[in-house]
């Protein structure tokens, strides 16, 4: 296990509907989710009308004594685990950890099926592909391997820079990362066929494919967003300068409907774009503090007119992005790491950094229910496709299984 591992993850102390269907494939400018809203008096209006939860407290270091709702456990890792996912069939996690290995497992009994050896550092990105044959995994020094899922082998390994995140293609077996000096690379599994997308300068935070399997789109440390045709490697578009955000992109969201791209920054602002006209509007007001951070974004699947965000100060937010308003703003009473949703219903997840996994109606923005268990932060959050499950991993050096009726 090298020194060089990932810092903590931050402290988890930081502090009407429209009934109308949008059709958003109108919207050609790219627009601000930020409005003269006061979080703080609605925070406190929410949680006053038991809409919001209080954080349970942690001293020393120690979490105070939860309910385990899990029902698997795995702790097989010796430190913190960073990432995790699920397969397509929903009976087999992956979990990747600061002790520089990742394990496959079963979902239903916890039982490992392999080990993955032969990093160098913590594997911070664990993923199966989309039909679930193959695993990727990728260490913070960034060694890239790929396992072959029926044998338990490994069929395809490749090293490049300090890796910021990494993708599957949801077609084929082509996989996209970015790193830390601001490459993208795509190769084809197990050929090893290789394409390499420039670097500008400057860091590669958070990346996506979009929805037509054709262009990818990334954030970068500078605040710009650039899309990539994935067929020729050209640029396609490039959102700087005052169309960029003034920090680092922190988190990146792609619409089902190929146009919109939501991101996330480090100064508590998230804006839409549009990866077709690469129009925007000017720079609203932003929130420089830096616990504010835009953590995760997301689009609602089900509901294509809504749009989610999370920052580590404990707001999850509802937009409207036909009028370009918050619809409902939660105060969770932590921050969080992760978003996803229901595949089936307009319930977002959130992975709480108070060790529990918050759910949310994103019609009336009620909370629904919470998952307890682990002791501390939860790192990545993962959901089976038929919404039956979900994978955590956490600093708690646990990974977990949350079952639903």
């Amino acid at each position: 296990m090298k020194t060089n591992t990932p810092p903590s993850s931050p402290d988890p102390h930081l502090d009407g509907d429209r009934e109308e269907v949008i059709d958003i494939g109108d919207i050609e400018e790219v627009i601000e989710l930020d409005d003269d809203t006061n979080l703080e008096e609605v925070a406190e209006r929410l949680v006053g009308a038991g809409g919001g939860e209080e954080d349970e407290s942690m001293e020393d270091g120690e979490a105070a004594d939860v309910t385990d709702m899990a029902a698997v456990v795995f702790s097989k890792h010796k430190g913190s685990v960073f990432s995790c996912s699920v397969s397509s069939s929903g009976n087999l996690a992956a979990t990747g950890g600061e002790d520089d290995l990742a394990y496959v497992w079963d979902a239903n009994t916890g039982n490992v099926v392999f080990t993955c050896t032969g990093h160098k550092d913590s594997v911070t990105w664990v993923d199966f592909s989309q039909d679930g044959s193959l695993l990727a995994t990728g260490d913070m020094s960034g060694f890239i391997q790929v396992w072959k899922i029926s044998t338990s082998s490994k069929i395809w390994e490749f090293e490049i820079g300090d890796l910021s995140w990494l993708t599957w293609h949801h077609a084929s077996h082509v996989l996209l990362v970015g790193t830390a000096d601001g490459e993208m690379w795509m190769w084809l599994i197990p050929q090893g066929n290789a394409r390499t997308f420039p670097s500008y300068g400057v860091a590669s935070q958070c990346g996506a494919l979009l929805p037509d399997g054709k262009r990818s789109v990334a954030g970068y440390e500078d605040g710009s967003v650039r899309v990539f045709d994935l067929k020729t490697g050209q640029l396609v578009q490039h959102f700087k300068d005052g169309q960029a955000n003034t920090a680092s992109i922190a988190s990146i969201a792609v619409h089902k409907d190929n146009t919109l791209i939501l991101a996330g920054s480090f100064n508590g602002t998230a804006k839409l774009y549009n990866a077709n006209s690469g129009k925007i509007t000017p720079n609203s007001e932003e929130d420089n503090e830096a616990d504010h951070t835009v953590e995760a974004v997301s689009f609602c699947p089900l509901t294509p007119n809504i749009a989610a965000t999370a920052t580590l100060a404990g707001y999850v937010t509802f937009w409207d992005i036909s009028s370009q308003v918050s619809r409902h703003v939660i105060a969770q009473g932590c921050g969080s790491s992760r978003l996803v949703w229901h595949p089936s219903e307009p319930i977002l997840f959130s992975a709480g950094l108070n060790g529990a996994i918050h759910s949310y109606d994103a019609q009336s923005g009620e909370p629904l229910a919470k998952y307890t268990g682990h002791k501390d932060s939860i790192l990545a959050l993962s959901v089976t496709k038929d919404g039956s499950a979900l994978v955590t991993a956490s600093d708690d050096g646990t990974a977990r299984v949350f079952k639903f009726l």
